[in-house]
């Protein structure tokens, strides 16, 4: 995790997210399916990963 983040608030935060995105994905399946052309798990493995990469440290590349 990046070490500009304060643990507490961070947890707190991504509770709501995935509290959010997994509510969001069991009700509006059929509107995601129809809109984005993305199954609930596609969606939600989506939603997954961008959270994921919000806190990851990013990686140096030598150049």
């Amino acid at each position: 995790m990046r070490g500009d983040l304060e643990i507490m608030p961070t947890i707190f935060h991504f509770w709501g997210m995935l509290s959010g995105l997994i509510q969001l994905a069991a009700n509006k399946e059929e509107y995601i399916e129809s809109a984005m052309d993305l199954s609930k798990s596609q969606f939600l493995e989506y939603g997954f990963h961008m959270l994921y990469r919000s806190i990851a440290k990013e990686e140096k590349h030598d150049g």
